[in-house]
């Protein structure tokens, strides 16, 4: 008996016992919400694919987030939704299909990102079947996504010798094709109609194979390659958050078709239209935080690198600022705490965990509380200000460098902080504070005159 024909038996017995069982654990399931298993890629020491801007793992996590929140508020409490991560951790393959099999989920969702070569581009949704078993294209995807077993420990003894390399290993699993097959292309032809429609993506189509995370799920599943983050194109699309929200809202209103059908199907009281769109409430826009640009400082050394070298991992745009004899290196530039924290958290993701927040005053000089009982001058006034310190560290007013001098205002140029107590409206006012500033610490301070608002 030759190893095919080995392989295709214990994959028939296989599927006839899985079938029995899912029999059981359906008929346990009457009249019970809708559950759903999100599954994000990869995760943990498996980085899965590398891309231009950013790795597999993470960009699957925020899209799989991001859909679970949509899906979540949309259904309040008609949707269980049940993540198999939520953090940057790694879960076997054969405990993320356990995952839904466990909950009796009716729906599993697997996303992930695709890799090849540069120019390779486009979405495409896989569901478990045998059409596409000969196409090369499609095999170097199922063996990258089932050789994932090979990081887990006992991968031999989950998966009984199975070989994710071997072309004769995944046709006996497609064996297991079974009554879930019309629902998974229900939903996965849904989710690549509005991959076109609504994002204006490029599809590769919906395509039928063997992947072992598919293989165990004991429901309608698809696992969904959201683009080929090697295209320098999409793969800073899919690490942007617009990339990250629109895949995510195109596969939501894919579930939100089939969660109609299926609620049809089962004769809930539902009518046979399109699922009623969600209301969208137009927010307050943000509001910049006044007289504050951020940008993320990613990087300091002595070395000036282009714009395009590789120890800069694909950030853009990118400021370099010369401070003495080393390089700044800034990230991003924005007024808005949320894009802040975003630009933050991406610089963290491409591999700078040390990157922090800078603050730039777009205000030269703010009107400050009364100083030494004198009104504050206008902004736009002439008077004078005493500079106490002139530091390349950026303190907050409560550090102990400035011991306990108040109120202080800071001004950046060129990577120097410099910073100035009080507002005095003519010299000789500044001068007597002076010499009460220089016996608190600073013996260095000395008073500047502003006209308009600007250091004379």
């Amino acid at each position: 008996m030759n190893t095919l024909t080995q392989i295709n038996i214990k994959y028939l017995i296989f599927s006839i016992i899985f079938l029995f069982s899912l029999g059981a654990m359906k008929a346990q399931k009457s009249n019970e919400k809708f559950v759903l298993v999100l599954d994000a890629g990869h995760g943990g020491k498996d980085p899965g694919t590398r891309g231009v801007v950013q790795n597999e793992k993470y960009i699957a996590l925020d899209i799989t987030l991001r859909l679970g929140k949509l899906i979540e508020d949309y259904f309040k409490d008609d949707i269980k939704v049940i993540y198999t991560r939520r953090d940057d951790r790694f879960i076997e393959l054969h405990e993320r299909a356990n995952i839904a099999n466990r909950n009796h989920a009716d729906l599993f969702v697997s996303i992930h990102c695709n890799a090849a070569h540069p120019g390779a581009k486009g979405t495409e949704t896989f569901v478990l079947g045998t059409e596409s078993h000969r196409s090369n294209a499609n095999f170097d995807v199922v063996k990258r996504e089932n050789s994932v077993i090979l990081l887990e420990e006992d991968h031999q003894e989950h998966y009984e010798g199975f070989d994710p390399k071997s072309p004769e290993s995944v046709i006996g699993l497609t064996l297991m094709q079974s009554v879930h097959l019309e629902n998974s292309l229900l939903f996965a032809r849904k989710v690549e109609e509005n991959f076109i429609k609504r994002d204006k993506r490029f599809s590769r189509g919906v395509k039928q194979h063997g992947f072992l995370v598919l293989v165990r799920t004991a429901t309608p599943s698809v696992l969904i390659e959201t683009g080929f983050i090697s295209n320098p194109e999409e793969g800073r699309y899919l690490a942007t958050a617009e990339g990250q929200k629109a895949t995510a809202e195109s596969i939501f209103e894919a579930f939100k078709y089939y969660k109609n059908e299926w609620d049809i199907k089962r004769g809930s009281s539902v009518s046979n239209k399109p699922p009623k769109q969600a209301e969208v409430k137009n927010p307050e826009p943000e509001k910049p935080v006044d007289g504050k640009i951020f940008k993320i400082q990613f990087l300091t050394s002595k070395r000036r690198y282009r714009l395009t070298a590789p120890q800069l991992k694909g950030l853009r745009p990118i400021e370099i600022v010369k401070s003495g004899d080393v390089y700044k290196y800034y990230y991003g530039k924005t007024s808005l705490a949320s894009k802040r924290d975003e630009y933050l958290n991406r610089a963290k993701k491409a591999g700078f965990p040390d990157a922090f927040v800078a603050e730039f005053n777009t205000k030269p000089i703010s009107s400050s509380p009364k100083a030494n009982n004198n009104d504050s001058p206008s902004v736009t006034g002439t008077g004078y200000r005493i500079q106490i310190l002139t530091s390349q560290r950026n303190y907050n007013n409560n550090a102990p460098q400035m011991k306990g001098v108040k109120p202080i205002d800071k001004i950046e140029t060129n990577g120097l902080y410099r910073y100035y107590y009080g507002w005095f409206k003519n010299e000789n006012e500044a001068k007597k504070a002076l010499e009460n500033i220089k016996s608190k610490g600073f013996p260095d301070a000395f008073t500047v005159k502003f006209v308009k608002g600007k250091k004379y």
